[in-house]
């Protein structure tokens, strides 16, 4: 029966903190202590680990209170996954006041391990939980253990480390603080062999925050991508948000007030101001072109920041790059598999793990880390991967060309990476013909412009070579050239019947286009005058518009029907669609697309002939034009396009000066008003002395006649208010009915 109780309480209890009322829980735990261990959920969670997993930290310390002391030791118990509470606690920084309390009663949680080897530690880094991390590695003293020690609790069974973890959550603020404390961690290997620099480098989704703005998620589109002046300008905008360059702003600041003549001034004023507007230009452009507030782009930017800082300390103290083959070794490979199948080195496969940061970088087309190795460690570009193949040939492979050109930029490096040979003798432009396995156009573009840029990035890497390669055999005994020939055969066919089919297309829609307007030429709105044949709207204005419309569609349908006409009567050669179709092709679709707005117009200057005068009739009437305009993406994009850029600059130019002017406004106002109150306060000062001198002076001669005077009202004072005093007393006698006397009569004058 007390089975069935138990069963019962522990019920509501898991009821209570499912449903969130945490005082029922409260109740139940009173009136049960031993509630607060017991296993209430399906994996093993106990009620203190429901509170932890709902984030009350209150009730949490109520529960750990109303525990008994000799309970603290079972603390220590798990769930299903072996996660004792303060694991739970560990995954929010919210809770340290609970983990303050768990540690109070049983210090030992600290070390207590997980099925999968993870101390709390690991599991606040693991979710990103800064504060938290840095709580329970203070609790645990780490940088007063020994380095074996420390590793052993940041790092779990499979090798992962508190560094691994944060790097694959993304969580780069807690790797930073990772890296400068527990700097050991750097070269430690995880399950897959890979140091944090070699895992960093195959994210590269981590990286796609610091040039996309916006929504942060996914590629960003082609016409919303920044020009590398706007990250520029953005990057030394949002810096003034961070420390540096609040320094920067504080220290000229200090300069402005501790300047002592107008040299000074003006000098720490225009430091002070180019800093702001250097700010400015950042938050104007983020706000222009991706609707981001200054606090939003300064909270991108400061990621982007820690991400950078990052990646620097991890290259210059990562010693994975050198363990990958060296030149020496390299050669010595290729000199003994010259008379070997060539065939061998290529059906084998390598592991991650065998590559340097710096090939994985390039691989994955992240080029902070191939910049930061162009910058510390620049000594990695001699290394070669196991295949022979250097960076510039790993980054043509995998078509990232911006790397490419990053590294050629090095004068130094340059001419010993382009001149290297892989283990096939394969040169840098023979790389231009081989597409790693499973490759995929990345653009999804149709074949005749892939095969025009592989043909672009073909002369731009001999353009590059220092040294004539283009005659340069590999063991297969064929030159860049006819390497480049074999392999973009089947592509150089698909191309060509993709732009026959294009062409014939375009060509159909031409004719029925010329066909229309040549029609519409002798079908004139309101028809000719049966005496004399002139068209009888002539003298409207809109006659004339749909004249000109007609000729002008009829005559640019007809050019673009020769242009199609040239391009199908070509032979198609290889060298021809590196640009020359192309410019023919594009030719004819401007021709084609303005052709049909014509039409349009004259669509619309008909319907404005044949109906009564009325805006309505005029607007329906030129209505298709612009819904043709704005549905073609193409004629939008020809016409719109070299406008886009330009405007978006100028906008930012235009705010920029605003802001600008009223930014030094602000500021020359600032010091007017500032001299203006300094030289108030000087004038008052002058006064004021002028008259304490003029008074004290003027007080000193009249001093003993002002006493006679003041003695004087005194002496008036008094007499009238004896006076007043008396007439108060005589009328008062006069109300109360006292007679006087009266004086007798004095008696008569005797004669």
């Amino acid at each position: 029966m007390a089975d069935n109780n138990d069963t019962s309480g522990l019920t509501d209890l898991y009821n209570a903190l499912k449903d969130k009322k945490y005082s029922e829980v409260r109740r139940l735990c009173r009136d049960h202590p031993e509630y607060v261990l017991q296993e209430i959920s399906v994996y093993n969670d106990t009620a203190l680990h429901m509170a932890v997993q709902s984030k009350q930290t209150d009730l949490v310390i109520d529960l750990l209170n109303i525990l008994p002391a000799d309970y603290n030791c079972k603390l220590s118990g798990g769930n299903d996954s072996g996660n004792t509470v303060l694991h739970e606690v560990a995954t929010s920084d919210d809770m340290k006041d609970a983990a303050e309390e768990l540690l109070k009663r049983n210090e030992d949680l600290l070390t207590a391990a997980n099925d999968l080897g993870e101390k709390p530690i690991f599991c606040a880094a693991r979710y990103g939980q800064t504060q938290m991390f840095g709580f329970l590695a203070d609790k645990m003293d780490l940088n007063k253990l020994s380095e074996e020690e420390s590793k052993a609790h940041l790092r779990r069974n499979d090798g992962t480390t508190v560094l691994h973890i944060s790097i694959a959550t993304e969580c780069f603020g807690l790797a930073h603080k990772a890296v400068r404390e527990y700097g050991y961690l750097i070269n430690e290997k995880d399950r897959n062999s890979m140091t944090a620099l070699q895992s960093l480098a195959c994210n590269s989704s981590a990286f796609a925050t610091a040039f996309e703005v916006g929504n942060f998620k996914g590629q960003f589109m082609e016409d919303n991508m920044m020009s590398k002046r706007k990250i520029k300008w953005m990057r030394e905008g949002m810096d003034l948000f961070m420390n540096k360059e609040n320094e920067s702003l504080r220290k000229n600041i200090e300069m402005l007030f501790k300047a002592r003549n107008a040299s000074q001034i003006l000098k720490a004023y225009k430091r002070a101001t180019i800093t702001v507007l250097k700010s400015a230009r950042g938050a104007i452009n983020g706000v222009i072109n991706f609707g981001l507030s200054p606090f939003e782009a300064s909270k991108k930017f400061e990621e982007g920041w820690i991400l950078e800082e990052l990646v620097k300390l991890l290259v210059m103290k990562d010693t994975t790059w050198d363990e990958c083959t060296k030149e020496s070794e390299i050669e010595e490979c290729s000199l003994k598999r010259k008379g070997q199948n060539s065939q061998e080195s290529s059906t084998s496969k390598n592991k991650k793990s065998d590559e340097s940061p710096l090939f994985l970088a390039t691989m994955f087309n992240i080029e902070d880390i191939v910049k930061a190795f162009l910058d510390y460690r620049p000594e990695a570009l001699n290394r070669r991967n196991k295949e022979g193949m250097n960076v510039l040939h790993v980054a043509i492979l995998y078509r990232h060309i911006d790397i490419f050109d990053m590294v050629v930029k090095d004068e130094v490096f340059v001419r010993r990476l382009v001149s290297t040979t892989d283990k096939e003798e394969n040169s840098i432009l023979h790389m231009v013909s081989q597409r790693r396995k499973g490759q995929a156009s990345e653009k999804m573009q149709n074949p005749a412009m892939e095969l025009r840029d592989e043909l672009l990035l073909f002369e731009k890497v001999k353009s590059v070579s220092k040294m004539n390669v283009s005659n340069h055999l590999n063991n297969d005994n064929k030159t860049a050239e006819e390497l480049f020939a074999a392999t973009n055969e089947q592509l150089h066919q698909d191309a060509r019947e993709w732009l026959m089919r294009t062409i014939e297309n375009c060509t159909i829609l031409s004719v029925f286009i010329a066909t229309v307007a040549f029609a519409a030429a002798y079908t004139v709105p309101g028809g000719p005058n049966q005496n004399t044949g002139i068209p009888i709207l002539q003298s409207k204005p809109f006659f004339l518009v749909f004249i000109l419309a007609d000729v002008v569609s009829l005559t640019l349908a007809l050019t673009s029907v020769g242009i199609f006409f040239s391009i199908l009567t070509s032979s198609f050669p290889l060298e021809n669609f590196k640009m020359y179709l192309f410019k023919k092709l594009k030719l004819g679709v401007i021709c084609l697309l303005v052709s049909v707005t014509m039409m349009a117009v004259a669509f619309g200057a008909t319907i404005d002939l044949v109906m009564t005068k009325n805006i309505v009739w005029d607007v329906v009437a030129f209505l298709p034009v612009p819904i043709f305009f704005l549905s073609c993406s193409p004629l939008r994009s020809i016409i719109l396009g070299p406008f886009r850029e330009p405007f978006k600059i100028f906008v930012v130019n235009v705010v920029f000066v605003l802001y600008s002017l009223f930014f030094v406004l602000y500021l020359l106002f600032f010091v007017l008003l500032s001299l203006f109150f300094v030289l108030i306060g000087f004038v008052s000062l002058i006064v004021a002395l002028v008259f304490a001198f003029v008074g004290g002076f003027i007080g000193g001669l009249l001093r003993y006649p002002i006493y006679l005077v003041f003695k004087g009202l005194v002496w008036t004072v008094q007499r009238l208010r004896g006076y007043i005093f008396a007439s108060w007393i005589i009328g008062h006698q006069s109300q109360s009915g006292i007679q006087s006397p009266q004086p007798t009569a004095s008696p008569p004058a005797q004669v």
